[in-house]
């Protein structure tokens, strides 16, 4: 009786224990599955006739390979909350800010890398060379949840820009005349468009707003740390092989060097 009381009382012990190693406890069958959650961004994280896929769903399952996964698509900024309170382990694709890192834990490899552009109507001749103080007064589109970086949000209060819910919103808003520009980034608006049939309405403004790198990202805790750190290795080492570089060739991606 006293032996297993004594082993009752290190069960809080050899918890987080098991976390870090990646032990099942007593009874069950092998590690238990990761949930990953995110929102559809095209050929990182979305869904085709056989289920998720797109690169960062390639990699995951490359990584913990031993490991099983479930992928889940929610409201980015439900999918944010979920990673961030615990209910989820992997975040999908979110680009890293100032802000994003007292909440999660990121990978310290991005694994894809987007320019920002601003979209406005064909017809329309817009004051943009570069520089965001010249848009002062503009109705400007920002897609709900999503970071842009140093510059625009330097820049916000001077500009007062508004929120869309997602991107075919913010497209729809534009074409009405109800924005003067959105800004988004080409991989994820391009397919929208098409689908919308406004690709003749609407056009890409140059030069980019900037370039923003999309990571992973985990929750603040030791389970996570562990993950992270067990990710960071797997793709070090998928780099070394030439097969992150061939993964973002086959999903038309491009990674940072």
């Amino acid at each position: 009786m006293l032996r297993r009381v004594r082993s009752l009382r290190l069960l809080p012990l050899l918890f987080p224990l098991i976390l870090l190693t990646g032990l099942p406890p007593a009874g069950a069958t092998g590690p238990r599955e990761l949930l990953v959650v995110g929102t559809v961004f095209p050929r990182i994280y979305e869904q085709d006739e056989s289920g998720p896929a797109g690169l960062g769903v390639d990699l995951l399952r490359r990584a913990f390979a031993r490991q099983g996964l479930r992928f889940e698509f929610y409201p980015w900024l439900r999918a944010q909350a979920m990673v961030e309170s615990g209910q989820a382990d992997i975040l999908m694709g979110p680009y890293r800010t100032p802000e994003r890192e007292q909440r999660f834990l990121f990978s310290p490899q991005a694994f894809y890398e987007d320019a920002l552009v601003f979209y406005a109507r064909r017809e329309r001749e817009l004051p943009w060379r570069g520089e965001l103080a010249e848009l002062a007064g503009l109705r400007i589109g920002l897609v709900q949840g999503w970071a842009y970086g140093e510059g625009v949000e330097r820049e916000r209060p001077r500009l007062r820009p508004g929120t869309v819910r997602d991107v075919a919103t913010g497209l729809q808003m534009l074409r009405l005349d109800r924005l003067d520009l959105l800004a988004s980034n080409e991989r994820n608006t391009e397919p929208v468009l098409r689908q919308l049939g406004l690709a003749g309405e609407l056009r890409v403004l140059g030069p980019p707003l900037g370039q923003l790198r999309g990571h992973f990202a985990f929750t603040r805790n030791a389970q996570g740390q562990a993950l992270r750190e067990a990710l960071d290795q797997a793709m070090s080492e998928m780099r070394t092989r030439g097969e992150l570089r061939e993964l973002a060739r086959r999903w038309n991606v491009r990674i940072p060097d």
